[in-house]
């Protein structure tokens, strides 16, 4: 999901490029250009000069390796940030600068001007100049960085102008050396802007423009709007939000333009990841809940979220981030933001679980006993922040012999199952980190439960059970059976270690689950619902849900289980 740039930044894109074009055509086929050049050609300078030495320091520190050096260095914080499209941006202005300024050098060839003094930043061809090039779009991705973490107005409007200072004097310090001719200059400056404006227009970054500032200003000192102000309660888990200024600068920022008012804050704890929080927010009756953090704390405001009529907005900020990925909420944090606060509003299932007849719990994603609940609580969180989900992977590799179960699995009104099982998930949506198709044909809002058996009996089946996971084969057998319902019972003899949504909870004996249908309403892309079940919903289901309805005849919900397969039950 990609911000379209606006009418105004659309069309002064396209006239930097159409001024680009023209330029460097004037610059290779009119030779009254080269006589403008030789006219406005700068005095020459002594070598040892006090100016030249100056010129010359200048020309050292604003040599472009150093402001795209900045650039990148500002991507890799902005991928920490999770605002991956910044970070995109920024690195594509590299190359686009850098490389773009590279290759238009050899097409047109142009040799330096004959007075330039012999220094090694006057090396190489001439138009355009690159030093122009690289202080530009150097200028312009800093602004756009400024306008994406929501600084202050006084901040990005002293960049504004520190920035045209800054160009202004590499400018006349390319041409004081005669490093290059005005129109190398002029034509450095303008691929400069077109490259860092393409940048941020194919990442779907606002691009920044002077005439956005008045704007701002005048927003900020215009009365409220009369009538009942809406009012949102941010919950985040302050170990997942990386800098918790810049977020909550651009959430108030965010809020404030649409007109949302004292905005509740409330911080998750080491032995709260959220259950008072979300009840809070209920309490006093928000209009919307935006929750950052990780898959723990978005289960934990689910849970208090549920059959309470308010609206989730979901940022994605931990290493799973299974539920978003299921239900295509962006990982982006100003992308998700954007989605939570103008997004549509989905009814999501959620599934009541009760652990051994007494702890009663919710989960949106999925829950386990087991390897799967041993692997998670195995994962180192150091190498995790490193490395990610393959974390997961390591500590899979570790816990490999971890012994199967003796389970009896029963669902619905259906006579029990008896298995020697390895694996036992129950699971609300199906896909794992890396788009790993655990349970393909789960969906978010059906109102069933998927369960997954695998039962494999060595190193070989294990090989062959995952070949079938990662190319979605809808196959049952003993080893690999899928069943779907409303209520699921596990009851193992050995106890064992439990997970919801990622997180070991403890030992138990038994689960179990029901699925609550429409239990939470998610803020979602709108248009696009749910992204990761759309590709692989239940072909039955869907085929029954658009076939007309005869006439004289009311639409009734189809039983889903009727029409599941037999190896689907």
């Amino acid at each position: 999901m990609r911000r379209p740039p606006s009418a105004s930044s659309s069309a002064i894109t396209a006239s930097i490029l159409v001024a680009f074009v023209v330029w460097t055509a004037l610059v290779r086929y009119w030779p009254p250009i080269a006589a403008f050049d030789r006219r406005m050609a700068a005095p020459p300078l002594e070598l040892i000069s006090p100016v030249a030495q100056i010129a010359s320091a200048i020309a050292i520190l604003t040599w472009p390796g150093i402001p795209y050096a900045i650039l990148l260095g500002i991507a890799v914080w902005a991928v920490r940030q999770r605002l991956r499209q910044l970070a995109l941006a920024l690195a594509l202005t590299v190359i686009l600068g850098w490389g773009g300024a590279y290759l238009l050098k050899l097409w047109l060839a142009r040799p330096r001007p004959e007075e330039a003094l012999p220094l090694i930043t006057a090396g190489g061809l001439s138009y355009p100049s690159s030093h122009a090039v690289a202080i530009v779009a150097f200028s312009v991705g800093i602004g756009a960085t400024l306008l994406v973490t929501r600084e202050r107005i006084a901040t990005k409007f002293g960049w504004l102008l520190g920035g045209a200072v800054v160009v202004l004097i590499v400018g006349v310090d390319r041409w004081l050396l005669s490093a290059h001719y005005i129109s190398d200059i002029i034509g450095g400056m303008l691929y400069g802007a077109l490259a860092a404006r393409l940048a941020l227009m194919i990442a779907g970054v606002a691009i920044p423009a002077p005439h956005d500032l008045v704007t701002e200003i005048v927003r900020i000192r215009r009365p409220a709007e009369p009538g009942r102000a809406r009012r949102c309660a941010v919950i985040y888990n302050p170990a997942k939000v990386t800098n918790w200024e810049v977020f909550r600068r651009r959430v108030h920022y965010e809020l404030t333009n649409r007109g949302w008012q004292d905005t509740l804050w409330l911080e998750t704890t080491q032995s709260d990841p959220g259950r008072a929080q979300t009840a809070r927010a209920v309490e006093e009756r928000v209009d919307l809940v935006l929750g950052a953090g990780g898959d723990g704390t978005i289960r934990v405001i689910c849970a208090g979220l549920a059959n309470s009529g308010i609206p989730f907005g979901l940022i994605p900020a931990g290493t799973g981030n299974l539920l978003a990925k299921n239900v295509g909420i962006p990982l982006d944090e100003d992308e998700a933001l954007q989605v939570a606060l103008d997004g549509a509003d989905r009814p999501i299932d959620l599934v009541k679980l009760t652990v051994d007849n007494r702890t009663v719990d919710h989960f949106a994603v999925m829950a386990g006993i087991g390897i799967d609940a041993v692997i998670m609580e195995a994962t180192n969180p150091d190498l995790k922040k490193a490395v990610g989900s393959a974390a997961y992977f390591v500590s899979a590799a570790k816990n490999a012999g971890h012994p199967a179960l003796h389970a009896t699995i029963q669902v619905d009104d259906d006579p029990p199952l008896r298995r020697r099982a390895h694996v036992l998930v129950i699971g609300n949506v199906g896909f794992l980190q890396a788009n790993i198709p655990l349970i393909p044909d789960a969906a978010p809002d059906d109102g069933l439960l998927d369960v997954l058996i695998a039962s494999p009996r060595g190193i070989g089946d294990w090989v062959k059970l995952t070949a079938r996971v990662l190319t979605r084969q809808r196959r049952t057998d003993d080893q690999l059976d899928r069943i779907t319902g409303r209520r699921v019972t596990i009851t193992v003899e050995e106890r064992d270690r439990y997970q919801l949504d990622g997180d070991t909870e403890g030992e138990c004996n038994q689960l179990i689950a029901e699925v609550l249908p429409g239990a939470l309403l998610l803020r979602s892309p709108r248009g696009i619902w749910p992204a990761a079940a759309a590709a692989t919903a239940r072909p039955a289901i869907m085929a029954a849900a658009a076939a007309p309805v005869p006439e004289g005849e009311e639409s009734d919900p189809v039983p889903k289980q009727q029409v599941l397969s037999e190896s689907e039950r």
